[in-house]
């Protein structure tokens, strides 16, 4: 009897330990002017001297865009900075170094199934002159939703994929005019369509993703040493598509989708968390005034972060911008 009694108690624990929710902190959260140029899903955002550059993503009507639009937290205000030499595509890259804008990548017109839609041109903006200069060709075609980190003058570009999942080391180095592709390594994350990352402090975390199955892994990376070390996952269900960006102290996560077979099958999330990498721990901060959404974008000026646009659970792009204070 003793002993049914400790299985019994053995069981019980079991239960209660996968009971236990994430700890929850509600932030306060502000509206900001929405994108003047309507809703906007897929896009790609970085920051550069207080400001917030959103390029490419599509429209309301399904329609590939190329243009560049300028945020400005002080004045609350967007500007229209006009359409780009690029071919209009989604789920691009657009990142920020020394006073200049690196933009290419993504998916283009044309479909899955015709190798022309994998854009591999990558180019600077110098918004000083307003110049643009075309750089390297990518090495490869799996150039939809990669992941990019600034390590000294490298620009890292992971796990993008053609389609398929992948996990792809490719970086830029920005002296040399040249990309270079590091060799495959099973010790990384697993392969992954949508997965996000952000940087804290110099700490590179990269995770998420789907793989036939939605994950909830999550890796903090030396990319210069290919290092990778696992840390607490996201509590709850995996997902992808998310929009995800670092502070000085966090990495926040907003929305994303719980693929369930189809590509427009699943859950559309509502919710964001936020991840401390000096405690490898999670918390869940609520749910997002605009309701659910993926394919949004995230960034960080001056300690706020901002998330917004995207679309929700019925494909309806959006325009809306908000801003939490930590």
């Amino acid at each position: 009897m003793r002993g049914y009694r400790y299985i019994v108690f053995l069981i019980a624990a079991f239960v209660l330990a996968g009971c236990q929710r994430e700890p929850e902190v509600q932030l306060p959260i502000r509206e900001c002017a929405p994108l003047p140029a309507g809703g906007r899903a897929s896009a790609s955002v970085c920051v550069l001297d207080g400001k917030a550059y959103v390029f490419a993503g599509r429209d309301k009507n399904g329609k590939y865009l190329n243009d560049l639009w300028q945020y400005d937290p002080e004045t609350d205000n967007w500007t229209d900075l006009g359409t780009t030499p690029l071919n209009p595509r989604v789920k691009c890259v657009c990142t920020a170094y020394e006073g200049a804008l690196y933009l290419g990548l993504g998916f283009g017109v044309g479909g899955v199934y015709n190798k022309n839609s994998y854009l591999c041109d990558w180019w600077r903006w110098e918004p000083g002159t307003n110049t643009w200069t075309r750089l390297a060709e990518y090495e490869s075609q799996r150039t939809i939703s990669p992941v990019p980190y600034i390590c000294g003058e490298r620009i890292y570009t992971i796990y993008g994929t053609d389609g398929c999942f992948s996990r792809d080391i490719t970086y830029y180095d920005i002296p040399s005019d040249s990309w270079h592709t590091e060799p495959e390594d099973w010790h990384r994350a697993k392969s992954v369509f949508g997965g996000v990352g952000a940087s804290v402090q110099g700490r590179c975390f990269f995770g998420l993703g789907n793989n036939t199955f939605n994950l909830s892994q999550w890796f903090e990376v030396s990319l210069p040493t290919d290092t990778w070390t696992q840390r607490h996952s996201l509590p709850g269900k995996g997902r992808a598509l998310c929009a995800c960006c670092g502070t000085d102290r966090y990495i926040y996560i907003f929305g994303g989708r719980y693929f369930a077979g189809e590509l427009t099958g699943g859950e559309v999330f509502a919710d964001y968390h936020r991840y401390d990498p000096q405690k490898d721990s999670w918390e869940r901060c609520g749910l997002m005034p605009g309701g659910r959404a993926e394919n949004q974008i995230a960034f960080t000026i001056h300690g706020k972060v901002y998330f917004g646009l995207g679309e929700n659970e019925n494909g309806k792009a959006l325009n809306t911008l908000y801003c939490i204070e930590e």
